[in-house]
C-alpha cells in the first residue's frame, strides 16, 4: 500500500493514468459520445456528406473534427477507433508476453541443453524483422483465387480475427519477454527457498508457478505495459505504408495523406486529415510508456523503498 501510495504520489504516473483512464472512458462511452446509425452493430466508419466527394471538409456541426477525402468522419473515427486501438494492443501484447513467459520460464529452469536450443531459437526470431513477417504471412492467408475454399486454418483465423499484422506481431514480439523472464529463472532457481521447494519435493510446476514467476514477472510488466502502445504505433505503421492492418487510426492516416500538404506547401491547410489522428497515435503512446516507467519504479525493489 505504501508504494502504491508512492506510486500516485508522481505526477508523471498521475499523468499516465490520466492519459490511459482517458482513452479507457473513450472506448466506453463511444455509443455516447459518437452514436452510430445502427447500434446493434456499428460501424467505426461513418460517411457525412457524398462519398464520392474527394475534397476534405473543415469542421462543422455534423462533423466537428471535419472529414477526410470520401466524406469520412474523422471525429467519430477517432472515438470508435479507440477501441480498436485499445483491443489490438491488449490483444497482441498479452498474447505475446504469456508465450514469452512461458518459453523463458520453462527453458531457464531446466537449463543445459534445452535453454541453449531455445534460447538459439529465440535469437534466431530476433533476426527476423517483422516487416517481412507481415508480407510473407499476408501472402500466406491470401486465397489462391477468390473462388478457393479457406483451408482449415485460414478459417480459425477468420474466426479469430487474426489478421497478418495481429499474427505477425504475435510471433516476432515473444523474444524480450523470454530473455527477460529466462535471466531472471537461471538468477532465482539457485536460491535457498527453491532449493528448498525441491527438497519436500515439490513438483516442477509448482516450483515454476508459484516460487519462480512470481519473484521473476516485473520486468515483463514493465515491458508489456510499453509494448501495448508501441504495438498499436507499429499497426498504424503498416497500415499506412499499405502492408495491411485494419486500425481505423492509420485508415484515418492513409485516406488523407494525399491533402497533408495543402495549397502552397502550407501543412495546416488541411490539418484535420492527419492533427487528430497523429495527436491520437502520439498521447497513445506517451500515456502506456510512461504508465511502463512508473510501474517499473513501483515493482523495481531498488526503486520501491
Amino acid at each position: 500500500m505504501r508504494n502504491l501510495r508512492r506510486f500516485l504520489s508522481r505526477r508523471q504516473n498521475l499523468l499516465a493514468c490520466a492519459i490511459v483512464g482517458f482513452y479507457i472512458l473513450v472506448a466506453i462511452l463511444a455509443p455516447q459520445l459518437a452514436p452510430p446509425d445502427d447500434a446493434d452493430n456499428p460501424s467505426p466508419f461513418k460517411i457525412v456528406g457524398k462519398s464520392y466527394d474527394t475534397i476534405p471538409h473543415p469542421p462543422s456541426a455534423e462533423a466537428p473534427l471535419g472529414t477526410v477525402p470520401g466524406q469520412m468522419d474523422v471525429y467519430y473515427t477517432l472515438v470508435w477507433g479507440t477501441r480498436s486501438a485499445l483491443r489490438f494492443g491488449l490483444i497482441v501484447t498479452l498474447t505475446t508476453a504469456c508465450l514469452g513467459v512461458l518459453i523463458g520460464a520453462i527453458s531457464g529452469y531446466y537449463g543445459g541443453a534445452v535453454n541453449g536450443l531455445v534460447m538459439r531459437i529465440t535469437d534466431a526470431f530476433l533476426t527476423f524483422p517483422a516487416i517481412a513477417g507481415v508480407w510473407l504471412l499476408g501472402q500466406v492467408m491470401m486465397p489462391a483465387s477468390p473462388f478457393a475454399e479457406p483451408t482449415p486454418l485460414l478459417k480459425v483465423l477468420f474466426n479469430l480475427k487474426l489478421h497478418p499484422v495481429m499474427l505477425t506481431l504475435i510471433l516476432f514480439s515473444w523474444m524480450p519477454y523470454a530473455r527477460l523472464i529466462n535471466a531472471n529463472i537461471i538468477q532465482l532457481k539457485q536460491t535457498e527457498y527453491v532449493q528448498a521447494a525441491r527438497a519436500v519435493g515439490a513438483r516442477n510446476v509448482r516450483i515454476i508457478l508459484r516460487h519462480l514467476l512470481p519473484n521473476a514477472l516485473s520486468p515483463a510488466i514493465v515491458l508489456g505495459a510499453r509494448d501495448v502502445g508501441g504495438m498499436v504505433i507499429l499497426e498504424s505503421a503498416f497500415t499506412f505504408v499499405g502492408l495491411g492492418g485494419s486500425t481505423e487510426w492509420g485508415v484515418l492516416l492513409v485516406t488523407g495523406r494525399d491533402y497533408v500538404i495543402g495549397m502552397g506547401g502550407n501543412p495546416l491547410t488541411y490539418w484535420w486529415v492527419f492533427l487528430p489522428a497523429t495527436l491520437a497515435l502520439v498521447f497513445f503512446g506517451i500515456g502506456w510508456n510512461l504508465l511502463g516507467d512508473g510501474l517499473n519504479t513501483l515493482l523495481n525493489p531498488r526503486t520501491s523503498h
